[in-house]
């Protein structure tokens, strides 16, 4: 069930200010991911408006691609329905066909299998570190077809694409779990975050700013105990904590 709450420009705007050490452009990364993996179309399409107001605007690619590779994590269904709603955002800021708005037409990726289960396998490992063949393993056994398929297509074709960084793509699946309740694989995605680069402070922040797109609930309040299973619990500040007071009212 989505859990999305509906958010108005001028909310996006305040959560995307003053978020050091998270980047701006990865925290509205890892906004259109998570709104993806929830499922909620009405919403999705106001924040994919809102981000295309923002000054300056994320490039609207970037944004498409953290859209598009939620596929791997919430399903094709709900990232084509994220995907029409980011078209019409587009759309409605600015037609592609008048410049101000380009986006691709044509697909990146050719059919080259084995250079995509090279790199696949070389951003699994990243990602898993010492416990690659631990998580691979599990994978295999439980069905060696999907085992092939995570290398190959997830990590290989989609996940090691040159669009965005290994570091971005780890914060967006990150994200994009937040709202599904699956424990085992936001522990595993927060420690590849770690391993592709971002630090626990960034991690903390972007739990804060995607969490606020959605009802509190068991699947928020899941999330944020794996956050502390894996980055330790973290001590609120009184400027956070009358921050935090302000946003119960959202």
């Amino acid at each position: 069930m989505p859990i999305a709450k509906r958010v108005e420009p001028a909310t996006i705007s305040f959560l995307l200010t003053g978020i050091d050490p998270l980047d701006s452009t990865d925290a509205a990364l890892a906004m259109c991911a998570g709104i993806t993996a929830d499922g909620h179309g009405e919403h999705a399409r106001r924040l994919f408006d809102a981000l295309l107001k923002l000054d300056p605007r994320p490039d609207p690619e970037l944004l498409r691609e953290a859209i598009l590779q939620t596929h791997l994590f919430a399903g094709y269904p709900r990232a084509l329905n994220a995907l029409a709603a980011f078209r019409d955002a587009c759309k409605k800021a600015g037609n592609p066909l008048s410049g101000e708005i380009t986006l691709r037409t044509e697909p990146l990726e050719g059919d080259d299998m084995p250079a995509f289960r090279k790199r696949g396998q070389e951003l699994f490992d990243k990602i898993y570190g010492e416990k690659s063949a631990q998580v691979d393993k599990f994978a295999k056994a439980n069905s060696p077809d999907l085992a092939d398929w995570a290398i190959a297509e997830g990590y290989g074709r989609v996940l090691s694409r040159p669009v965005l960084e290994a570091r971005q793509r780890s914060l967006c699946i990150v994200a994009a779990l937040i709202p599904l309740d699956v424990t085992p694989q936001l522990k595993g995605h927060i420690q590849g975050a770690l391993n592709t680069g971002s630090t626990a402070d960034q991690l903390w922040k972007l739990f804060d700013v995607v969490s606020r797109l959605f009802t509190e609930g068991p699947e928020t309040r899941g999330a944020k105990r794996t956050f502390e299973d894996v980055l330790g619990k973290i001590v609120m500040s009184e400027e956070e904590f009358e921050e935090d007071r302000r946003w119960q009212g959202l």
